[in-house]
C-alpha cells in the first residue's frame, strides 16, 4: 500500500484476539502504515514469515492457545523473524511482565489502555532506530569488505621472495593477520648477512602499514650490496617523513659479517638481544643502542648507535619483540627478560623453538596474547 506520495507504506502486523483492539490500531495507524492483523499467534507467525516482513509488529501477550511470550520466542528462533521489532501492547501492568518481555527480546513494552498517540510516537521512535541499525550494519559490512581486501594487499605486500632464511631459526605470533611485528632476512652479494626486527607502534592495519614500505628498502639495500649504516639511516629517514607521527618502529637491525666472526647491531626500543655461548650459557646481553625509534625523529646517530660483537661458531643470537618479555600471568606479573634467559638456558638449543609459544601460554593462562610475538635466532 502506498501513501498520497506514492510512497510504499510500512507494514504494521497487529497480533490481539480482541477485535476491538486491532479496530482502534488501525484506526490510530492506517493515515502512516499499512496494517495487517492477526487474532492469534499461529496467524501473527505466517503472517510475519511472509515476504516482505512487516516492518514492526504489536504483540498482545494474554491470548488463547500461544501467547505473546511463545509468539515472540518463535519469531525470535527463526532467521527470517528474528530482526523484526517487536512491542507488546498488553493489560499486564506489572512490572515482573515488562522486564519478562524486554527480556525476550521486545523492543517495548506498552499497558492498556493504551494513547493511540503514544503508540504511533513509539512505533515511529523504534522504526527510525531499527533503519538506522540497519544502516549501521550494512556500512560495518562495507567497512569489514574493505578492511579484509585491504589486508590481503598488505599481507601479499608484506610476503618477499627475497626473504631468506638461511642460519635463522623464527616464531611469529601475530595478533591480527596484518601484524605490527615484522622479520626480514637477506644476504648482500658477497655474503653479508642483514636481519631484521621490527614492532610498530599499535596493531593491525594502522600498525602494518609501514612493513612493506620497509621491507622494499631493507631488500633493495642489501640486493645492490649497499653499506648498512646508510641504509640503517635511510630507514629512519624514509619511515619519518612517510608514515603518520603517531606511527614509528621499535627494531634491531642486524649485520653478520661474511665470515660469521662479527655482529653489528642497532637496537631501538626492544628488549635486550641475547648471545648464549656453545655452553648453552647466557655470554651477554645487549641493550638498546641508544637511538630513537626508527621514524621518531628526523635523524639518528648511525655510528653511535652501532653495537659491536665478537661471535664463534656455535653460537647462537636472539632477537625478539616486546610482545614476549611483557607477556604478564594471572597477577600482572611480566615474565620479563629473566623468563626468556630461563626459557633459553633450561632448553636444548638444537630444540624447536615452539616451547616458547607453550611456555608463554602456560605463564599467560592462555592462548590468546595481547601483543604481537616474534622470536628470532641467528645460528653462527
Amino acid at each position: 500500500m502506498q501513501d498520497a506520495s506514492g510512497t510504499q507504506k510500512p507494514s504494521i502486523l497487529v497480533v490481539d484476539d480482541t477485535p476491538e483492539n486491532i479496530d482502534v490500531l488501525k484506526a490510530a495507524l492506517k493515515q502512516q502504515y499499512a496494517v495487517r492483523a492477526a487474532i492469534n499467534g499461529h496467524t501473527a507467525l505466517k503472517i510475519a514469515a511472509m515476504s516482505p516482513p512487516p516492518a514492526l509488529i504489536l504483540l498482545d501477550i494474554m491470548m488463547p492457545g500461544m501467547n505473546g511470550f511463545e509468539v515472540m520466542r518463535k519469531l525470535k528462533a527463526e532467521a527470517a523473524t528474528q530482526d523484526i521489532p517487536v512491542i507488546f501492547i498488553t493489560a499486564l501492568a506489572d512490572m515482573e511482565n515488562e522486564i519478562k518481555g524486554l527480556e525476550a527480546g521486545a523492543v517495548d513494552y506498552i499497558t492498556k489502555p493504551f494513547n493511540p498517540l503514544v503508540v504511533r510516537s513509539r512505533i515511529a521512535t523504534h522504526l527510525a532506530l531499527h533503519q538506522a541499525r540497519r544502516m549501521l550494519e550494512l556500512k560495518n559490512e562495507e567497512l569489514l569488505r574493505e578492511r579484509t581486501l585491504v589486508e590481503n594487499i598488505i599481507i601479499r605486500m608484506r610476503s618477499h621472495k627475497q626473504f631468506d632464511d638461511r642460519h635463522l631459526r623464527y616464531l611469529i605470533a601475530p595478533v591480527d593477520r596484518t601484524n605490527g611485528d615484522i622479520l626480514l632476512s637477506a644476504f648482500t652479494p658477497e655474503g653479508r648477512q642483514w636481519v631484521l626486527v621490527g614492532d610498530f607502534t599499535g596493531h593491525g592495519l594502522p600498525a602494518a602499514v609501514g612493513a612493506p614500505l620497509l621491507a622494499h628498502m631493507f631488500y633493495s639495500a642489501a640486493g645492490a650490496g649497499g653499506d648498512i649504516e646508510a641504509a640503517v639511516a635511510n630507514i629512519n629517514d624514509v619511515l619519518y617523513r612517510q608514515l603518520p607521527t603517531e606511527i614509528f618502529m621499535a627494531g634491531c637491525i642486524a649485520e653478520i659479517s661474511r665470515s660469521r666472526e662479527e655482529l653489528r647491531i642497532w637496537s631501538t626500543a626492544m628488549p635486550k638481544a641475547i648471545l648464549l655461548g656453545t655452553d648453552g650459557k647466557i655470554r651477554k646481553t645487549v641493550p638498546t643502542t641508544g637511538i630513537l625509534p626508527f621514524g621518531a625523529a628526523a635523524q639518528i646517530d648511525v655510528a653511535s648507535g652501532c653495537a659491536r660483537l665478537s661471535v664463534a661458531r656455535g653460537e647462537r643470537f636472539y632477537l625478539f619483540s616486546d610482545g614476549i618479555t611483557e607477556t604478564a600471568n594471572a597477577s600482572g606479573e611480566l615474565l620479563g627478560l629473566a623468563g626468556v634467559e630461563s626459557f633459553l638456558t633450561a632448553r636444548d638449543p638444537a630444540a624447536p623453538l615452539d616451547g616458547l609459544i607453550e611456555q608463554l601460554e602456560e605463564y599467560h593462562g592462555s592462548a590468546s596474547f595481547d601483543d604481537d610475538i616474534t622470536f628470532v635466532e641467528i645460528i653462527f
